[in-house]
């Protein structure tokens, strides 16, 4: 029987994180981006006009995970330590993964307790990464 071309997309059903190097959890939800800043400088081609200009880049990262619990074991706000996240995606036939690594990772909120009633407990995380590179 022949293979479905549909198992080739990534769905983001399958994303796992890794934090410190231990895996804390299933990923319901992931997004590394690079934000790029501008400043608006006077168009001298057109009265009134504006031009943005690139002036650099930050990296974005967000999270969200099922809780393990795991991660009451890394000290993963410790502003002292470079924190190293890995995010893991594969396509629904497992076949194909594509992982980012960002290094020097610092989160902008640390959420001691949260939960819903009937609801798994899920973790959210937002800050930024000094790097972010593919990984095979």
């Amino acid at each position: 029987m022949a293979t479905s071309k549909r198992t080739d997309y990534f769905n983001g059903n399958k994303g796992e994180v890794w934090i410190g190097g231990t895996k804390i959890g299933t990923a319901s939800k992931g997004k590394v981006e690079k934000k790029i800043t501008y400043e608006e400088v006077d168009n001298p081609d057109v009265s009134g006009g504006k031009i943005r200009v690139p002036t650099g880049f930050t990296n974005e990262i967000s999270i969200t995970y099922k809780s393990t619990g795991k991660e009451e074991e890394i000290d993963m706000f410790n502003l002292n330590e470079d924190i190293t996240v890995i995010i893991s995606d594969s396509n629904i036939a497992g076949s194909k993964k594509s992982r980012v690594k960002c290094d020097g990772v610092t989160f902008d909120t640390q959420t001691f307790i949260n939960f819903e009633k009937g609801k798994v407990k899920e973790v959210e995380l937002a800050g930024q990464a000094e790097s972010v590179e593919y990984m095979k």
